[in-house]
């Protein structure tokens, strides 16, 4: 029995595990900040009270550095250690800082310099592990959700703290505060232990273990190349140092005005209470931003927020001045640090490896932004005698931060494309580049040539076309004459796509060889070549446009004998065309007006679509027709009398032709429950191409809901199935509904990419298909950020489930009515729109006679005593040659099967016979045998004889039955039906046999 999902977990939606491991971490980010929180207020309370305002500057310098040194050591270490043994040591160290520090004061209070500038860099190195830590736990998508909840954590620390400081300070002296800071320190430790351990790296394991030097020079050189290579942590490192300059010049400014009105205790308390206004400021913004800043308007709004509140808050304080004013400015640069940017730090980083990551996180928290802290100290020394200008200075920087975050999303979402591009390749590159020609190269394409093997020889000859003419001529006229029709043909296309000047077209060579042509391969090559020169005189052409020749060839001779003038070809077209005319006159004529583009036998070639034989080439004439047979296209598909299939192929002419109309017909047939797929499919290509501008997302919305409510719905009854007892028949139902709401998956990626970025949404839908957490949060990010506010509200909550493979609890949590489909899954598909997951539902309800195949007599059910359609779909997944298949493309296949019987050594078939059918055995036991040698004894669930069903070869042994057996028997002449109505099947066949071949040849290589 499964565990009840914590309260936290149920709240917030999360995965299994991430309730306690957010629990945890909140604790442990509580008990730092309330750390740092009083080592602030103690830090800056000891030096004010001892040292003038004018070392205030030089202090903050001093301290920026020894944090940066300290931080660099540790993004060296940091990458090669195991972080609980780091966590270790540095509890270790801090502590003794802690003790230490509160030593030196009680010995002379001068010591405060030296106090200010080891708890500066152990306020850095505190933060800076921690956030690290965390986020080593999180996944880009997880820190997303939950980076703004860890915050709350934070947040409650520095109310904590800072609470906590002006009661302690009305007993204790100001440095005892040391003693409490320790403790929180080592009782962060242990809850360390109860979240897992982050990895370290292989490969910088042992490069950790050598030594604090290596580590220093590799690990703070990593980080700052990271920096300096990556556009986005370039950009992010030019906000820090703005941001950075900005609150430090605000907090010199305010430490300035504090220390000219009170004394040490009233320091600490001040500061202890603002702490405490700061931490209920920033619980309040971590609440916002977990439920509203983040989630719908992302990283980079609020990066910008930071920034603008900043630039605003402080052109109001230089304006007003005051001790109070600049408290209320230090309060909002804190709040907004603490509550914006620290999540945004963290996120935006995570689209790098995780090496990377880490070390420049480390840099860019404790390296740019201790230095830049500096540079701002160094900033007040230098306009010491003209101080108003610093307020003016301070809105300047916190500008710059602004005019930065303008920039961040385009960068960040490059930067989440750079990071799922690291996973694929880019084959868009143009495949026809121009050969380097030298004399080895042009050695080896003519020894190519002489090559006895005909493929050899073709494609040396396809190679000339990529060669400079004078070099490529030559070759090409020699070829004509081949022993080979195919090579010959390929000479003749070779010529064809030579840039030649009219007077260097080997004409006459080319008409003699056709002449004395017999392959009509070669003879369409031929008299296409002369049709592309315009030199295809009647002379030598009309005889080859006579009935009887080959359709390829009497098209092409007709096409040249248009395109060199010939008046009689428009009377010849329009008698082939006529209709009385045969059916391949008809083709023919077809395939001549398309090539030749005359819109003046447009009615005619429509009518040829009537003709089943001639309609291929009279579709593709009028797809080659273009805008004109728009209208054409369009009235074929309102033809309900057409058979689907014809109509589908409509679709696909339609979509080739480049035209307003055209597509507006496509995005209207994308909802169609027929045409609908087919539409989709060529659209999606279209925009792949670019040859389809983004679509008003509001067209596609009803279909995208739909697609969602579907999948989220199959998911949610597959996992109810799934609680059921052991069964084969509802463990495959749950499998078949489980991959349909995988396949919704896909169609919704399908259905956004005619509005969004296809390519883009190509690499997040191979990367949400891997096993791969960070692949599939940074992708769920990047489909996040592309988004518009209505599609994303709408997808990524069934995306998010969709990457952790649909937990049924979170399922649950979006659907409507899950507490029905949970309690009787199976009825709840009963009137699924849907034959297939339909047609699922009444076989595992014991309703299969109920079960109609869409193309067959709806009267025509399952007879009593048949194998039920559901179970013969479970018989062809067994086979190496179907297992792949979704079963709704595999029901068609087993409509189509014929029940086979037979007695104990019974013949099937003979070696020799012709192969005409696939078998596959239902019960009993087949013999595979030649001659006297028993090869294979075959059972239930197995199958024998695929290849049959994809040639005309002879049975390579006899097949015998064993003992009674039952089979289905797919013929040939079924599945070729199939395959015309459902071009799927074919394509699924492709992938089996390639994978096939993919693995024999794996195979042969490995010897």
């Amino acid at each position: 029995m499964s565990q009840r999902p914590g309260v936290l977990t149920r709240a917030l939606n999360l995965r299994e595990g991430e309730g306690r491991t957010l629990a945890v971490l909140g604790a442990f980010l509580l008990l730092v900040t309330a750390t740092t929180t009083v080592l602030s207020a103690t830090k800056n309370g000891l030096f004010l009270s001892v040292y003038p305002g004018t070392r205030i500057p030089h202090v903050i310098i001093a301290a920026a550095v020894v944090s940066a040194a300290a931080s660099i050591l540790f993004s060296g270490v940091i990458s090669g250690t195991a972080r609980r043994s780091l966590a270790t040591r540095l509890t270790v160290v801090f502590v003794a800082a802690l003790l230490g520090s509160r030593g030196a004061f009680g010995m002379d209070p001068r010591w405060s310099m030296g106090i200010y500038l080891v708890l500066s860099a152990v306020q850095v190195l505190l933060v800076t592990h921690a956030w690290d830590y965390a986020g080593d736990l999180l996944t880009g998508r997880q820190a997303k959700r939950l980076a703004p909840l860890l915050g709350i954590g934070a947040s409650l620390g520095t109310l904590v703290g800072g609470g906590s400081v002006p009661f302690v300070v009305r007993y204790v002296p100001t440095e005892n505060l040391l003693l409490i800071a320790s403790f929180f320190v080592a009782a962060s430790l242990p809850l360390l232990w109860l979240v897992p351990e982050p990895g370290v790296p292989v490969d910088e394991t042992a490069e950790g273990r050598k030594g604090a030097l290596r580590a220093f020079v590799a690990g703070g050189g990593r980080g700052l190349k990271g920096i300096r290579s990556e556009p986005l942590l370039t950009l992010m490192a030019a906000g820090m140092v703005a941001l950075a300059l900005t609150g430090t010049l605000i907090e010199l400014q305010f430490k300035t005005a504090l220390q000219a009105s009170l004394g040490k205790d009233q320091i600490t308390a001040v500061l202890g209470v603002m702490s405490s206004v700061v931490g209920a400021g920033t619980l309040l913004m971590q609440v916002v931003a977990s439920r509203w800043i983040f989630p719908r308007m992302g990283v980079s709004w609020a990066t910008k927020l930071h920034a603008g509140l900043l630039a605003f808050a402080a052109g109001g304080a230089a304006l007003l001045g005051g001790v109070w004013i600049l408290a209320a400015l230090q309060a909002v640069d804190d709040i907004l640090q603490h509550s914006v940017q620290k999540p945004v730090e963290q996120v935006s980083l995570l689209p790098f490896p995780g090496p990377l990551k880490s070390a420049s996180l480390a840099t860019l928290g404790g390296v740019v932004r201790p230095l830049s802290e500096a540079g701002a100290g160094i900033l007040a020394i230098l306009l010491a005698s003209r101080v108003s200008v610093v307020p003016w200075l301070t809105v300047a920087t916190a500008g710059a931060a602004f005019l930065f975050a303008l920039r961040h999303r385009r960068l960040y979402m490059e930067s989440l494309v750079k990071a799922l591009g690291r996973h694929s390749v880019d084959f868009s590159a143009a495949m026809d580049v121009p050969l380097v020609v030298d004399r080895e190269a042009l050695a080896v394409i003519d020894r190519g040539l002489r090559d006895p093997d005909d493929t050899v020889a073709v494609f040396s000859l396809s190679l000339l076309a990529q060669l400079p003419v004078d070099a490529a001529l030559p070759r090409a006229r020699a070829q004509l004459t081949h022993s080979t029709p195919e090579v010959r043909a390929e000479a003749a296309r070779v010529l064809r796509r030579l840039d030649l000047p009219v007077d260097e077209q080997p004409v006459t060579e080319v008409r003699a060889v056709l002449d004395v042509e017999s392959s009509p391969l070669a003879q369409a090559s031929l008299v296409a070549t002369l049709g592309e020169w315009r030199q295809g005189g009647p002379d030598h052409l009309l005889p080859l446009v006579a009935g009887g020749v080959e359709p390829d060839v009497r098209r092409e001779a007709l096409v040249a004998l248009g395109r060199s003038g010939w008046e009689g070809t428009g009377e010849t077209l329009r008698r082939l065309l006529a209709p009385t005319a045969s059916s391949a006159d008809k083709g023919v004529a077809a395939g001549a007006v398309g090539a030749l583009g005359d819109v003046t036998f447009l009615e005619a070639v429509s009518g040829a679509v009537d003709d089943p034989l001639a309609r291929p080439a009279a579709l593709d004439a009028l797809a080659a027709l273009g805008g004109p047979a728009v209208p054409s296209l369009i009235g074929l598909l309102q033809r309900r009398d057409l058979p689907l299939p014809v109509r589908r192929a409509v679709v696909t002419a339609l979509a080739s032709v480049p035209h307003r109309d055209g597509r507006e017909a496509l995005l209207n047939l994308v909802d169609e429950p027929a045409l609908g797929p087919a539409a989709m499919t060529s659209l999606q290509r279209l925009r792949k191409e670019r040859r389809l501008d983004p679509v008003d997302p509001s067209r596609t919305r009803a279909l995208l809901r739909q697609e969602v409510r579907q999948g989220l719905r199959y998911a949610l009854v597959s996992a109810a199935l799934g609680r059921e007892p052991s069964e084969e028949r509802i463990g495959f139902i749950a499998g078949e509904l489980h991959g349909l709401a995988i396949r919704a998956a896909y169609r919704i990626v399908r259905i956004l990419s005619l509005s969004y970025d296809p390519v883009r949404l190509e690499v997040i839908r191979e990367a949400m298909g891997t096993q791969d957490a960070a692949r599939k949060s940074n992708a769920l990010e990047l489909l996040e950020g592309m988004l518009a506010t209505e599609e994303a509200r709408l997808v990524i909550p069934f995306a998010d489930v969709w990457s952790d493979g649909f937990p049924a609890e979170r399922v649950a949590a979006l659907v409507a009515d899950a507490g029905t489909a949970r309690g009787h899954p199976l009825e709840t598909l009963d009137d699924d729109p849907d034959w297939w997951p339909r047609s699922l539902a009444l076989h595992g309800l014991g309703r299969s006679h109920e079960i109609s195949v869409p193309g067959r007599d709806p009267d025509d059910t399952e007879e009593t005593g048949m194998i039920p359609i559901i179970e013969r779909v479970m018989i062809l997944k067994g086979s190496q040659l179907f297992r792949y298949f979704p079963g709704s493309d595999l029901a068609g296949i087993a409509s189509l099967a014929e029940v086979v019987h037979l007695d104990v050594d019974e013949i099937l078939f003979n070696q020799g016979d012709e192969g005409d059918a696939f078998y596959m055995v239902v019960q009993g036991k087949v013999r595979i045998v030649r001659g006297s040698h028993e090869l294979a004894l075959l059972g239930p669930r197995e199958g024998f004889g695929e290849m049959a069903i994809l040639d005309q070869e002879t049975r390579s042994a006899s097949a015998v039955a064993a003992e009674p057996t039952t089979l289905l028997r797919i013929n040939r002449d079924a599945f070729d039906q199939l395959v015309e109505q459902n071009p799927s099947v074919a394509r699924g066949i492709y992938r089996v046999l390639t994978q096939r071949l993919r693995t024999t040849l794996a195979q042969v290589a490995a010897g």
